[in-house]
């Protein structure tokens, strides 16, 4: 019995359905090597996971890649939890993914060394860039947990070393899911609201790899680099280290560390500021003992033919520059001159009477208004001439075409 053809649609739609519907497919974990991951413009992501032997294609959605703890990236030992779908289009089958995690500290390890190698390559741990520590604060914000012992550590030694300053806590997550994003969001608060702050300190106690990974992730370090304030990290222990200390102003060791820093120690201030004012009235003791005992060494003559000195060489230098500020005087006057002559010269050519002089007259009616044609003029109007010594009034007679070849005739008015 011959066998009906199906569609190859059909035939994919089938085996999807198989997989779907396949108990140990709809769940499995698996564990491997990403390989050529790619994010798409959609915000999803597709990669290879794979093994010394074999690979399979995955698909990680924007919701899941938008939630993980590190930067997945090619060649990281990953374990993915998911399930087996079709892509029927294609035919093609892959492991859509709904956790990733990364496998083992070595593994861990590793995505530090990418993530530092990536900020590095953009700048983002140039000492050139890095804002200085301010000596005085006058308001400190601390970006960290408000229930940990690190945060009642830094707030002791803060106030006790100086009790003018203002201590502002800004409380957040300081690792699991949405820690990262939210010491992130923390610090650009701080530079958009509070663009007061003297300095940022950022950071937590001590704690596994794990722990402190929220401070190894890319959004923090972004954070970090944009902030116009500056910024001192201060992850776990002095053995720590996390991309947000390569990236911060400073790293301190420790919390505590950071607060002793931050703060300046009142007592100590005011003994420097002793120490200051001893030394500037021993200065001024000496100096004055010194030119008591220079005014000493002068006789009287000595100090007057000294004084007659400095005041002959005032006179002169006097002298000399008013000579100079003399010349400079006659010089800009000189220069003025030649340009309003030149000036003038310009004005006189444009001017009406200029052209007036050369035999050119300007015709006016009674009312005053400049005559530019004849058609303008009939026989027996009155108008007026202005010649350049004077003015004429004018009776208009006719023209030689009306009056035969008789020539116009034009007579002075009575003035």
């Amino acid at each position: 019995m011959a066998i009906k053809p199906i569609r190859v649609s059909q035939l994919n739609g089938y085996i999807k359905k198989v997989l779907v519907t396949d108990s140990v497919l709809s769940q499995v974990v698996v564990i491997g090597q990403i390989s050529n991951f790619k994010h798409h413009i959609s915000g999803h992501a597709y990669f290879s996971l794979k093994d010394d032997l074999s690979r399979i294609n995955c698909f990680l959605p924007s919701g899941i890649l938008n939630t993980l703890r590190f930067d997945p990236v090619d060649d990281l030992e990953v374990v993915c939890e998911g399930y087996i779908s079709v892509y029927e289009k294609g035919g093609s089958y892959s492991l859509n993914i709904r956790k990733m995690s990364v496998e083992g500290q070595g593994s861990l390890a590793l995505a530090f060394e990418k993530m530092k190698e990536k900020l590095a390559a953009l700048g983002y741990f140039e000492e050139g860039r890095k804002r200085p520590i301010p000596t005085w604060t006058d308001n400190i914000a601390i970006v960290t947990s408000n229930t940990g012992a690190a945060i009642e550590d830094m707030i002791r030694i803060i106030t006790s070393k100086n009790d003018l300053v203002n201590v502002h806590i800004f409380p957040t997550l300081v690792q699991g899911d949405g820690a990262a994003q939210m010491i992130a969001g923390r610090l650009a608060e701080i530079n958009r609201d509070y663009p007061y702050m003297d300095i940022i300190i950022v950071g937590r106690g001590g704690g596994s790899i794990e722990d402190l990974w929220s401070f190894n992730e890319e959004i923090v370090a972004d954070a970090i680099f944009s902030s116009k304030i500056p910024v001192i990290s201060a992850v776990g222990h002095e053995s720590d280290w996390t991309i947000a200390d390569f990236v911060a102003d400073l790293r301190a060791p420790t919390p505590t560390a950071a607060a002793d820093i931050a703060a300046v120690n009142i007592d100590l201030l005011l003994e420097n500021l002793d120490g200051l004012e001893y030394n500037i009235k021993d200065s001024m003791r000496k100096i004055i003992g010194y030119g008591e005992l220079w005014l000493k060494s002068f006789g009287m003559s000595n100090l007057a033919n000294l004084l007659n000195s400095r005041v002959s060489f005032s006179e002169h230098r006097v002298d000399s520059l008013r000579s100079e500020m003399d010349l400079n005087i006659r010089n800009r006057l000189n220069n003025y001159s030649v340009r309003v002559e030149g000036l003038k010269s310009r004005l006189d050519a444009l001017s009406p009477l200029g052209v007036l002089s050369r035999g050119y007259s300007i015709l006016s009616n009674e009312n005053g208004k400049v005559i530019s044609r004849a058609g303008e003029l009939k026989s027996g109007d009155v108008v007026r001439a202005r010649l350049s010594d004077g003015e004429a009034s004018l009776v208009v007679g006719d023209s030689p075409e009306r009056a035969g070849a008789r020539p116009a005739q034009v007579g002075s008015s009575p003035q």
